[in-house]
C-alpha cells in the first residue's frame, strides 16, 4: 500500500475547443484529474475524474470518454473496475473516429459514437468518476502522463446539446478560460504613452 501511494500522481486537464470535430466550437466544457498508482507486478490503477462544466444555455451530456496507455507493451490494456454512473460500460479497444481506435473507456452502451438515449449520460454541473483496473509489462514505470500524452490520448464525446447537436473533443493541460489573447503592441505603445501625457499634465498643474 504505501509503495501504491508512493508511486501515485495526478494531472489535471480540461475540453480543448480547438480539438472541435464541428465547424465552429460548440461551447461544450470540460475540466477532469487523471490520477495513476502502481499496485504490483503489472497491474495498476487509473482513476478518471470528470465534471460537466458546459453552460446550461449550451446544455448538454457527455456520453463517452475513451484513452489510450502509452506504455512499452502493446498488449497493454484497461478495465473499468468501478464508476460513479452506472450507465457506464467499459468499452475496451473502442474507435473514437475521426480521432482514431483508442485502448479503453467508458460510454453509454459501451459505444463512443452512440450509446442511445444521451440523458443518460453526465449533465451540466454534474461529476462523475471512473476507475480503470490497468494490466502492462511497465505497470511500475507508467505514471498519469501516460494516459494523457499531448492531450490526443483522451477523446470525449459530447450528445444532446439544446440545439441538438453534438461534439467530439480531445483535451489539454492548459485551462481554455484562462487563455487571454495578448493585446497587439500599438495598443500597449499607445496606452503606455497616453499614461506619460497624464503623468505630464498632472505635473504641469
Amino acid at each position: 500500500m504505501l509503495g501504491s501511494m508512493a508511486n501515485a500522481d495526478m494531472v489535471s486537464f480540461f475540453a480543448d475547443p480547438n480539438s472541435t470535430t464541428n465547424g465552429t466550437p460548440t461551447g461544450v466544457s470540460l475540466n477532469g484529474t487523471v490520477e495513476y498508482s502502481y499496485t504490483s507486478g503489472s497491474v495498476g490503477q487509473v482513476v478518471f475524474s470528470m465534471t460537466n462544466t458546459t453552460s446550461s444555455s449550451i446544455g448538454g451530456f457527455l456520453t463517452g470518454m475513451v484513452f489510450n496507455i502509452d506504455s512499452i507493451d502493446s498488449g497493454a490494456s484497461a478495465t473499468l473496475s468501478s464508476t460513479s454512473d452506472s450507465d457506464f460500460k467499459d468499452t475496451g479497444a473502442e474507435a473514437a473516429n475521426p480521432f482514431g481506435t483508442y485502448d479503453a473507456g467508458a460510454a453509454l452502451k459501451s459505444n463512443w459514437t452512440g450509446g442511445g438515449n444521451p440523458s443518460k449520460g453526465i449533465g451540466v454541473g454534474i461529476s462523475s468518476v471512473f476507475t480503470f483496473t490497468v494490466n502492462a509489462s511497465d505497470a511500475a514505470s507508467l505514471s498519469a502522463m501516460s494516459f494523457l500524452g499531448e492531450g490526443d490520448d483522451i477523446a470525449l464525446r459530447f450528445r444532446g446539446l439544446n440545439n441538438d447537436g453534438s461534439d467530439k473533443l480531445q483535451v489539454t493541460t492548459e485551462d481554455p478560460a484562462l487563455n487571454v489573447v495578448p493585446l497587439p503592441t500599438s495598443v500597449w505603445a499607445g496606452g503606455a504613452m497616453l499614461g506619460l501625457g497624464l503623468g505630464l499634465r498632472r505635473l504641469r498643474k
